[in-house]
């Protein structure tokens, strides 16, 4: 069992409007237990680390729907499989799995290239070519953390290597230098 990297990337540098968001997700369904942190913004995506919930795809389509913005949902798993989901507009869009060493060709290259399509604002078409090279031949690649670096390469991606779990334990060795995550809510709104 290798570490877990979870986080929803939010294609935005309004921390406060995501926060304000968060907060009325996090206080607006209170039995769902889900809570965020939010660190500050970098390179034009801000990172939150969801607590795992049911709820945490819903959370996503919300954030999406108001702030208006692509959020990307990314998640290393214990090392084995990444996974990564778009949402835009309050509507998730086709996401996708990738794991050593299954090699993709064909039509399924073709559908992971139609997935990938999602990143369109985000990255060139070489870029996207570059990932998609990447991640359909992942034959090279041990641990699902190297695709996730690949990938935030990439897309521009600079604060995807912790999760909640690290960060509620005080935990800061995923976050970029200087930046700092609060908790959504925080312990003045519960």
């Amino acid at each position: 069992m290798g570490a877990t990297y979870l986080s929803m990337q939010l294609r935005t540098e309004d921390r406060d409007a995501a926060v304000a968001a968060l907060e009325t997700i996090a206080t607006t369904d209170v039995a769902s237990g889900v809570r965020f942190y939010v660190a500050e913004p970098i390179g034009g995506w801000l990172a939150v680390y969801p607590n795992f919930t049911p709820e945490l795809e819903r959370s996503a389509k919300t954030v999406s729907l108001n702030l208006g913005c692509l959020v990307v949902l990314l998640l290393s798993a214990d090392e084995d499989d990444l996974y990564c989901m778009f949402f835009r507009g309050g509507k998730q869009l086709p996401w996708f799995k990738v794991g050593a060493p299954r090699k993709r060709t064909g039509k399924e290259r073709e559908k992971l290239a139609a997935k990938l399509e999602a990143l369109v604002d985000v990255c060139d078409a070489d870029d996207r070519s570059r990932l998609l090279a990447i991640l359909a031949d992942p034959t090279g690649v041990s641990f699902s953390s190297e695709l996730l670096r690949a990938f935030c390469e990439i897309v521009g991606i600079r604060n995807a290597f912790t999760s909640f779990e690290y960060l509620q334990r005080g935990e800061r060795d995923g976050l970029e230098a200087g930046v700092e995550a609060i908790l959504v809510p925080s312990a003045s709104s519960t």
